[in-house]
């Protein structure tokens, strides 16, 4: 493998120290081998003059192959969104999920995210498009009570048998995800965390994200969701609970006690009108690990990483009435090295260090949104002023996938011809 060298931009290091330095980055063996002033020479440079290099951002909840179902249900109601989307969902064929994710790892490639986490069912599919994308998909199987399930056969063993198939493949990370506690019982989740310890893999579910699941769980069990999956063993240092927007602060007391994680997925939660909003600052407090996710592109419309960035600061300012919360920083935490933790990769992605993997995006400061950029407002700027289309270039694993905008990995027209021709029949068919 070339050694590669990032000369002359701002490095936003993510290091514990939160570092912004002006300098180079050199990577060798697909790892970043070096990073400041740099003499050496490499096999290869790139200048990032006017440009900031940061750790490609980590998209910690989606349903990306949902992508050809964008626009499928806007402006209703969420039971009218949901019956909307289940039933077209129910028609997608292996071919057109594994369709929707190329398209996804296209959207999200060229807006500098470089791994993702999916709840979502023929995962096996899945993997083949990220693969062949160069991301790094952390990818959950879909786990339901089978009463509930369209899948053949039980699906935690569905689940089991993609586990074990993919569980060595690179940068493909599977796992075991049930749905929720609506569609999934105590056995259920049982069996669910048994394969995970067995298997040593994370856990993902969807997780107090409206009020009706909330209340009707309560009222069927006497208990609420979080606590309920508690005793009950689920609750653990695998899990990555989606959304959690509906939690009171002895839950996440409880979710922190047993070192659970959340994804914030403020974008679709306020566009469903969900309601709740999942409570950071106290999560924060209380130690629990937050990323930030997209959700699927029926709910959001997108997998834009720096609209969620900057969405997820502005609602939390204005839901508490203080414009200190969650300040550009910590946001841009989220998306990097938190969503790392989460994923128990944070020694090996989510920041700028020597000896971790070179996934990063070089993001140009010369566009007109970004202007003036400099030291004491660069932080600031990809939070609030960046955009996808700033993303000039990525590397996952220190190889070029895109270089200015174009994808190194994947034949953007072809794969977005043929979505264009896929998505428009899911959505016209009455």
């Amino acid at each position: 493998m070339e050694s590669l060298k990032i000369s002359n931009a701002w490095i936003v290091t993510q290091n514990h120290k939160r570092e912004l330095i002006k300098g180079d980055i050199l990577i060798e063996g697909g790892k970043i081998s070096a990073v400041g002033d740099i003499t050496d020479n490499a096999d290869k440079t790139i200048d990032g003059t006017g440009c900031a290099v940061i750790p490609g951002l980590i998209n910690l909840h989606t349903h990306i192959s949902m992508t050809l179902m964008r626009g499928i249900a806007d402006d209703v109601h969420l039971d009218a969104f949901l019956n909307k989307t289940f039933e077209v969902d129910g028609r997608r064929t292996r071919e057109d999920v594994r369709l929707g994710t190329e398209l996804g790892t296209v959207e999200m490639m060229k807006g500098g995210t470089t791994s993702f986490l999916d709840l979502y069912y023929f995962q096996d599919e899945m993997a083949k498009a990220t693969e062949a994308s160069g991301m790094r998909g952390f990818l959950g199987w879909a786990v339901l009570d089978e009463e509930f399930t369209t899948q053949k056969g039980n699906p935690v063993d569905n689940a089991a048998r993609f586990i074990s198939e993919h569980k060595n493949k690179e940068r493909i990370y599977p796992l075991p995800a049930p749905q929720g506690v609506y569609v999934c019982n105590e056995e259920t989740y049982t069996r669910t965390q048994e394969l995970a310890e067995k298997e040593n893999t994370l856990t993902h579910t969807h997780l107090s994200e409206t009020r009706m699941e909330v209340y009707e769980h309560e009222k069927k069990y006497g208990k609420r969701p979080v606590h309920w999956l508690d005793d009950i063993g689920f609750i653990s240092d695998r899990l990555i609970a989606a959304h959690c927007g509906w939690v009171t602060i002895n839950e996440v007391r409880a979710l922190a006690n047993k070192g659970a994680k959340v994804a914030h997925c403020p974008v679709s939660n306020m566009k469903l009108a969900t309601g709740g909003v999942a409570p950071l600052p106290e999560m924060f407090d209380n130690g629990v690990v937050v990323g930030l996710g997209t959700d699927g592109s029926s709910s959001n419309n997108g997998l834009d990483m720096f609209c969620e960035m900057k969405t997820c600061a502005l609602l939390h300012k204005a839901h508490r009435w203080d414009a200190t919360v969650l300040p550009a920083q910590k946001v841009l935490d989220m998306a990097t090295i938190d969503g790392a933790r989460a994923l128990k990769m944070d020694d090996e992605i989510g920041s700028i260090e020597i000896g971790k993997k070179a996934d990063l995006a070089i993001i140009d400061l010369n566009k007109a949104n970004m202007i003036p950029a400099v030291r004491e407002n660069i932080i600031s700027h990809l939070v609030y002023s960046c955009q996808s289309n700033n993303v000039r270039d990525l590397l996952i694993d220190g190889q070029m996938t895109m270089r200015n905008r174009v994808l190194k990995t994947l034949d953007e027209s072809d794969i977005k011809e043929r979505a264009q021709a896929v998505g428009q029949r899911l959505i016209e068919r009455e």
